[in-house]
């Protein structure tokens, strides 16, 4: 029997951040026959959801393997792959909206019933989702997310470029993600008063607004374009990511793919997937942070082998591979 894929495209009407551009990697890469089914406009969350249950299930031909791969599916399709990014929600549910969580731990529930498989992103995820939703071991499967163009070295003039664009005035230290409690601004933002560096910066690249470590010191957030990102990578002393939570950690290895140092938490499924690639530190502590800036500006020799180990590791973890074995997993379901 020939597979027909078909994916679940919700993914291609929201805003790209590591779920979508997993979605967006792995989609375009597949070498199966595929379709992509989608609604006709931006539905918003709960007329996504509606969508999701109600019509997409309709869309579906005999033969077909759905493919869900952003954290939501519909519950009628049983011939379905469903990616799980982590078990946050489960985890650490008064970081959400209450009916966001309450009804994403009911549909999990229900799809790990129903579909034939589920994949997710690292064997830490795997682990408290099979803990949370009572999964037999063969039913979920780990497959690293990966990394390629357009984040690699970037040359001098274009770093600069970039830097002078945004308004960055020195060497500077990087943070980019969404603004949600497990990123841990708060923690980053603390060590940064403390440290008081007159020689260096901190740039915050997410969604625009303004986050407080105090009172009296206000850190701007900007919004960046994703062709900027590459740029602003590899123009960073350092990438500060001190998330107290991830399922993977997606930026750490687009930062490790431009050749920059990281900075990350020794926490969730980061000591699993960058080892010594990165400077492991304990996110809760702001001391930990500052020795960690403290010892990339003063100590070049760790720079460059962080640098080196960062390249091999996103030299390991690309897309293709990725896809390929998630097209395994679609060819078992037939």
């Amino acid at each position: 029997m020939t597979l027909k894929l078909a994916i679940n495209a919700r993914f291609r009407h929201r805003r790209i951040t590591g779920v979508g551009r997993y979605a967006h990697e792995i989609s375009k890469r597949l070498t199966l026959p595929k379709r992509f089914i989608e609604p006709g406009h931006s539905t918003g969350q709960v007329g996504g959801h509606l969508w999701e249950q109600f019509i997409l299930p309709a869309k579906i031909q005999n033969g077909d393997v759905l493919w869900s791969p952003a954290n939501a599916g519909p519950w009628l399709v049983k011939k379905q792959v469903v990616t799980i990014h982590d078990a946050s929600v489960f985890d650490h549910p008064e970081w959400f909206n209450p009916t966001f969580a309450a009804w994403t731990r009911l549909s999990w529930k229900i799809l790990a019933r129903r579909a034939r498989a589920l994949i997710t992103v690292s064997e830490f995820s795997r682990q408290r989702l099979k803990h949370h939703l009572n999964l037999p071991d063969e039913k979920i499967h780990v497959i690293y997310n990966g990394v390629g163009e357009p984040f690699e070295p970037q040359s001098a003039g274009r770093a600069a470029a970039v830097k002078e664009k945004y308004g960055i005035r020195k060497p500077y230290f990087l943070f980019v993600g969404t603004l949600e409690p497990r990123k841990n601004l708060h923690t980053l933002l603390k060590a940064w008063e403390q440290l008081n560096l007159k020689t260096h910066e901190l740039f915050l690249a997410g969604t625009e607004g303004l986050v407080f470590s105090s009172a009296s010191h206000a850190k701007s957030v900007t919004c960046v374009l994703d062709e900027d990102l590459p740029a602003l990578y590899s123009g960073a002393a350092a990438f500060v990511y001190p998330s107290l939570y991830e399922g993977f950690g997606l930026p750490v290895l687009e930062a490790m793919a431009c050749e920059t140092p990281v900075i990350t938490s020794n926490t969730t499924a980061f000591p699993e997937i960058f080892g010594d690639a990165a400077l492991l530190i304990d996110p809760a502590r702001p001391e930990d942070i500052i020795r960690a800036m403290q010892e990339i500006i003063e100590n070049n020799s760790l720079a460059n082998t962080l640098r080196e180990r960062g390249m091999k590791k996103a030299r390991e973890l690309s897309w293709e591979k990725s896809t390929v074995k998630t097209e395994t997993i679609f060819k078992g379901i037939v």
